[in-house]
């Protein structure tokens, strides 16, 4: 393309099996097999002969705090993108990351060079607690590689409202120079969802987001103890309502196969509705990640699904991610970027600007600390 292109969804991290940010490996490790235990993209398999089980024995269905983690399985993290467990005698895993990680890490000089091979000018980092608590490597690599790296801040969203971790906030703005914050409803299960983000209690946090002048990175689930994905919108509208000055992208965008009728019509939620036009809330274009395992590239399906939110909501409100590394179990990072840059026909040069790289300039560009973030 003619400018130069933000990955609004990437990841850098250390092997998975450190502390990562934490305070141990534990702590890690325990949000690790609660993110194994709600993931859905990649199935569980048996490590003898590789067939899927549907066994769920990570985690209690019935207890989501951390009680009900089940603590007999042997849950690690394995290699080669792996993790591993055993269940009634049996080896297990999930292939969460690609096979080519040996020891479940993306250094950020391999994310440059990925970005150099597939065109990729800036790529913002998304701060999960599966990877780490990362903003200190965020802020190194931003230093050691000028305009190619965009950090967000993290918390522990279970705790996020308490006077000590919202003072570990600021220091990662003003300090590290993180421009977002990641906030994962999932993130939740350490105090059982007891309470919830669109709750008054939550209203310290969103204030001193508001202070910061930072938006939102936020991950909604389409089934958790929230609710489904609807459920978890109303939140984000309450939100939205008592702190109408925050800027919101959801993270893995518009969940459109929830929402698809068999001659792939969509019908959204009228919450989601009202929040794509009446709010600052902005969605990622991220679909090999979700659609990687079901369809083959070009994903023709989902491109359909974008054009019909392209024509709803126009294009002002969505901006493309890749996911990556993880992206690279379906496809590759370049192929991430070309089902929409190539094959979206229906995508003009202005329209592709603004989904590529100033939808994402915009969402920041209020911050303290963006506007040197990538060069215009």
């Amino acid at each position: 393309m003619e400018f130069d292109i933000i990955d609004v969804h990437a990841h850098i991290f250390p092997p998975f099996a450190g502390a990562c940010g934490f305070a141990d490996v534990a702590t890690h490790l325990l949000h690790q097999q609660r993110a194994m235990h709600v993931h859905g993209d990649q199935p569980y398999r048996r490590a003898r002969d590789h067939a899927t089980t549907t066994a769920r024995p990570l985690w209690s269905a019935e207890d989501p705090s951390e009680a009900g983690r089940t603590r007999d399985v042997g849950f690690r993290v394995g290699r080669c993108g792996r993790f591993e467990w055993e269940h009634e005698g049996e080896p297990c895993y999930v292939q969460f990351l690609p096979p080519s990680m040996a020891d479940l890490s993306q250094p950020a000089e391999v994310a440059v060079r990925q970005m150099d091979y597939a065109g990729i000018a800036s790529a913002v980092l998304q701060n999960d607690h599966i990877y780490g608590n990362l903003a200190d490597e965020f802020a190194a690599a931003a230093a050691a590689w000028p305009g190619r790296f965009i950090g967000l801040a993290h918390v522990e969203e279970a705790w996020a409202r308490r006077d000590e971790e919202l003072a570990r906030l600021e220091p990662q703005v003003a300090r590290l120079g993180m421009h977002e914050l990641y906030f994962t409803t999932t993130g939740l299960f350490r105090n059982g969802y007891r309470t919830l983000p669109g709750d008054p209690a939550f209203t310290p946090l969103w204030q001193a987001v508001e202070r910061l002048g930072i938006p939102i990175f936020s991950v909604h689930s389409a089934r958790s103890p929230i609710g489904g994905y609807e459920d978890e919108m109303r939140h984000l509208a309450a939100i939205v309502e008592r702190h109408p000055a925050l800027r919101h992208m959801l993270v893995h965008g518009v969940p459109t196969a929830l929402f698809a009728e068999e001659n792939g019509t969509l019908r959204l939620p009228a919450v989601l509705e009202r929040l794509l036009t009446e709010a600052p809330v902005t969605a990622e274009i991220l679909y090999p990640i979700a659609w990687g395992g079901r369809l083959d590239y070009p994903y023709t399906a989902a491109l359909a699904h974008v054009r019909q939110l392209i024509d709803r909501f126009g294009p002002g409100r969505f901006a493309w991610g890749s996911d990556m590394p993880n992206v690279e179990r379906y496809c590759t990072y370049r192929q991430s970027l070309t089902y929409l840059a190539a094959y979206a026909d229906f995508l003009g040069p202005a329209e592709r600007r603004l989904i590529f790289r100033e939808n994402a300039l915009a969402l920041f560009a209020a911050g303290a600390n963006a506007t040197e973030a990538v060069p215009r």
